[in-house]
């Protein structure tokens, strides 16, 4: 999973905005069992609104 991925993501929340269902806030979660980029892991170490949730997380927590 890559920063494509995030980008769509950042697209339907922006829509979600402007409906009123969803704020800029609103935080953006990844899951994948395949692991994600460096990228996005980069992204992600920035930007406390995105969260990567791989198998070891999703079973075991942070």
């Amino acid at each position: 999973m890559g920063i494509g991925h995030l980008e769509r993501l950042r697209h339907i929340r922006s829509l979600l905005v402007t409906t009123g269902a969803a704020t800029e806030t609103t935080q953006l979660y990844c899951f994948s069992g395949a692991g994600f980029t460096e990228d996005l892991h980069h992204l992600a170490k920035n930007d406390h609104a995105i969260q990567l949730i791989d198998l070891h997380r999703l079973y075991y927590g942070e």
